[in-house]
């Protein structure tokens, strides 16, 4: 199907604000590029503040949170929920590439 113009895809935005939520980013990023996701949907990594001192990391994609959690500053803990991350984003999305065949736009 011809298009015309040029299409972005893989585009990850970070809206995180520590150091612990840039740690994520990062390796979440990595992991996004070293898997070849390459989404045509912009995947957002959201950090906002939560009870106390934590603060919730979140992956939305088309507005809707596919996966988040309560960060913590550990590495192992940190690489471990970016591979969860991953795990779950790469299913919403394909997800959302087979319900896409299924519906005809006009």
């Amino acid at each position: 199907m011809p298009t015309d113009g040029f299409e972005l895809t893989g585009i990850v935005s970070d809206e995180t604000k520590t150091r612990v939520g840039k740690d994520f980013y990062d390796r979440f990023y990595y992991l996004y590029n070293e898997y070849r996701v390459n989404s045509k949907e912009i995947v957002v990594v959201e950090e906002e503040f939560s009870f106390s001192r934590n603060t919730k990391i979140s992956i939305k994609i088309k507005n809707e949170v596919v996966y988040e959690f309560l960060a913590r500053p550990d590495e192992e803990y940190i690489d471990t929920m970016a591979k969860q991350a991953i795990y779950e984003s790469y299913l919403y999305l394909k997800n959302l590439e087979k319900e896409s065949k299924y519906f005809t736009q006009y």
